[in-house]
């Protein structure tokens, strides 16, 4: 709207507010409609209300003593493994295992090898230990006939006795051992080097010689008989 049509309305105003003092005239002919582009006040504006509705969602804050916290305790049980020192004897080494353990993760161990940190070896090359099954105590070994016929004759005892004391001292419910090849019993060397029977139960005391450090020997808790006049040195029976 420009400053001289302002001006136009305003003066219309001022005289009809002069006109209104000397008499304002009544009926439907005294009123005259404003044209809408020439209402300055819009007042034939519609009026529009907006409502505006606010929602605050509270969430509370995540603290330890809310957060749930599981622990999981893992059991160990030892586990004994023999391995071949440098003279060719055999030396205990004990791992901690999850129970129960099987003679197939026992004979894994073995094939692996000692721990690089220390210094032993193994004659269990992998694949030697095809099998293995337990029956009233008693575990049967099948070898693989190839793997086996590898091993020096002069180091088959140091490879029966790692099996052997390792499977009795680690496996609860073994206490002998035997061997089989494609499942035919056969027979093998003792800790004397001897061969035992086609299918012999072999026991941990079998290997005891090739002990690193040999166990110590099991006190006597015999006691010595009573010494009597015919024990003694130079005594004689008194003539009756």
């Amino acid at each position: 709207m420009t400053a001289r049509r302002w001006g136009s309305i305003v003066a219309g105003v001022t005289l009809a507010l002069v006109g209104g003092a000397c008499g304002v005239p009544t009926g439907d002919d005294s009123f005259e409609a404003i044209p809408p582009e020439e209402d300055p006040f819009e007042l034939d504006a519609t009026s529009t209300t907006t409502s505006t509705t606010t929602t605050t969602t509270t969430t509370p804050p995540v603290t330890p003593d809310t957060i749930a916290t599981t622990t999981t305790v893992v059991r160990l049980e030892p586990a004994e493994f023999y391995f071949l020192t440098t003279r060719n004897r055999l030396q205990p080494v004990v791992v901690d295992l999850p129970p129960p353990f099987s003679a197939e993760q026992i004979a894994d161990i073995l094939e692996a090898g000692p721990p690089p940190d220390v210094a032993l070896a193994t004659l269990i090359e992998s694949g030697l230990i095809k099998s293995s099954s337990e029956s009233r105590g008693v575990l049967t070994v099948d070898l693989d006939a190839g793997t086996f016929a590898d091993i020096p004759s002069t180091q088959q005892t140091e490879a029966i006795g790692q099996i052997v004391m390792t499977m009795i001292s680690s496996l609860r419910r073994v206490g002998l051992v035997n061997f089989t090849i494609d499942d035919e019993p056969i027979s093998v060397k003792k800790g004397n080097s001897l061969l035992s029977d086609v299918g012999e139960p072999l026991s941990y005391d079998d290997y005891i010689v090739l002990l690193a450090i040999p166990p110590p020997p099991i006190a006597s808790t015999t006691e010595p008989p009573e010494a009597t006049a015919l024990d003694t040195p130079g005594s004689t029976l008194a003539e009756p």
